[in-house]
């Protein structure tokens, strides 16, 4: 009998108010000799608000929530196009994948370029890190590997001129508007925001 997986026990319980029986059916399985009860219970999503305090903040996470419901949309178009690129350069010659990234970057302009234009600095400081999180590469090594080094040393160095780093990294365990914006990106997702 210990060789089963599974056994169903009836514990009966005296049944307080009319002072009847009841059963009750479970499943159990039975560990070096004792029978443990077992039940399975539905998926629970736990979830947290947070709650700014005053009103500096509430306004500092309301520019963030704009920031990134701006943004957003462009980070996870990058990395469908970082994928796609990716797809398509991967059995070409390094010639071909140079004209390759000349015609996307000239499509991402026309596409893109006024729009992006727009941004002000802290929708770009976001929007660098919302690409790391949907292509897992920060800016840097994006353009390093598509571009070229000099190019990549070229936007970094003119990124750096107006407040930019394009190796700054995404990081919701360690950094703290990481994990607000992370929140955000969910709370967009579930259109709750």
């Amino acid at each position: 009998m210990k060789k089963l997986g599974f056994l169903i026990l009836v514990f009966l319980l005296p049944f307080i108010a009319n002072a009847q029986e009841r059963r009750i059916v479970t499943f159990a399985t039975i560990i070096n000799g004792d029978t443990v009860p077992q039940s399975y219970l539905k998926e629970v999503r736990i979830e947290g608000f947070i709650a700014p305090l005053t009103k500096e903040e509430m306004n500092k996470y309301a520019k963030l929530i704009r920031n990134v419901k701006k943004t957003y949309p462009y980070a996870k178009q990058a990395g469908k196009l970082l994928e796609t690129y990716s797809l398509a350069m991967r059995d070409m010659s390094e010639k071909d994948q140079k004209k390759l990234m000349k015609q996307a970057e000239d499509e991402i302009n026309m596409k893109f370029g006024a729009s992006l234009k727009k941004l002000t600095r802290s929708q770009g400081k976001v929007l660098i890190r919302l690409v790391d999180r949907e292509t897992g590469n920060d800016s840097y090594t994006l353009v390093k590997e598509l571009r070229g080094s000099f190019r990549a040393f070229f936007y970094q160095s003119l990124g750096k001129l107006f407040g930019y780093n394009l190796r700054s990294k995404y990081n919701p365990q360690t950094n703290e508007e990481d994990r607000i914006i992370e929140k955000i990106i969910y709370g967009i997702e579930t259109n709750r925001i």
